[in-house]
């Protein structure tokens, strides 16, 4: 994670945004008032706003926290997806 002055990132914006998409890694701004804000990909971004949708449900976070210790275990079972385009009925 990287940090930068709201100055220097004023000044070179554009650099650290591509960093920041580049390197997949969040980065830190630092406002005058000594408050900070973080810029990160839009990808992880949306990657963390669906886990977050995904656990806010309680019966959809105790199946999936059970799914995980499941697998863990070693009782996770292989599957085979099948394309129902490339299958003929």
């Amino acid at each position: 994670m990287t940090a930068y002055s709201l100055k220097y990132a004023k000044d070179h914006l554009e650099r650290i945004a591509e960093e920041t998409v580049e390197n997949s890694a969040e980065t830190i701004i630092t406002l005058d008032s000594g408050q900070a804000v973080v810029m990160i990909p839009l990808e992880q971004y949306e990657s963390w706003k669906e886990t977050q949708f995904l656990l806010s449900n309680p019966a959809n976070r105790a199946h999936l926290l059970e799914s995980a210790q499941q697998y863990r275990a070693g009782q996770a079972t292989r599957r085979t997806l099948i394309d129902p385009e490339r299958t003929s009925p």
